[in-house]
């Protein structure tokens, strides 16, 4: 039988008070580690979780005490958070492409693929809701300057129907860019 089988009965005012004598060790290893979105409070609930989990599963018969053992079980859990969120941020860096590379890859084809990759419907429905305040963000000039190069056209093309001169149809295609990207990611 387990010594702590009482408290672990239920008895939330004597889980608390042995708790508290062994917290100063998720202390230390938030200064130790660092978790992203982590602060105090889900520090001492994961410290909590920990602890419970390390009084279930305590055998007297091992010649360790409960701190040390708990300690070793905090910091393992840690460090498997840690790994996670490492993990995952490789794998969101992995796959970021700016807007500029893929605008310039794909052209007018774009859009399309914004609307048919296999991403969350609500994301999608949010991207297009953005994308339709874009004729209204931009000037008249930078509208049909867009347009026409979604449409195909290169900047020299455009420059010509227009009547403008070439760095004055870039300048606007660079802002309507910059306007999309503020749309996009606000």
């Amino acid at each position: 039988m387990n010594k702590y089988e009482e408290i672990l009965k239920g008895d939330p005012l004597a889980f608390d008070r042995l708790y508290r004598k062994y917290h100063p060790v998720v202390h230390k290893f938030r200064k130790k580690y660092y978790l992203k979105d982590f602060d105090r409070e889900d520090w001492l609930q994961e410290g909590r979780i920990i602890f419970h989990r390390s009084l279930e599963k305590y055998e007297e018969g091992h010649s360790v005490s409960i701190g040390t053992f708990f300690k070793s079980n905090f910091e393992n859990h840690i460090r498997s958070l840690v790994r996670k969120q490492c993990a995952l941020k490789r794998t969101i860096d992995a796959q970021s492409v700016s807007l500029d590379q893929k605008i310039e890859k794909q052209g007018e084809s774009f859009f399309d693929y914004i609307g048919t990759e296999d991403t969350n419907v609500l994301e999608q429905m949010i991207i297009r809701e953005k994308l339709e305040q874009l004729p209204t963000v931009l000037s008249p000039f930078e509208r049909i300057t867009f347009e026409e190069y979604m449409s195909g056209k290169e900047l020299e093309e455009i420059a010509k129907d227009t009547d403008n001169r070439e760095i004055t149809v870039r300048s606007a295609y660079d802002r309507a860019k910059k306007k999309l990207k503020a749309i996009i990611y606000d």
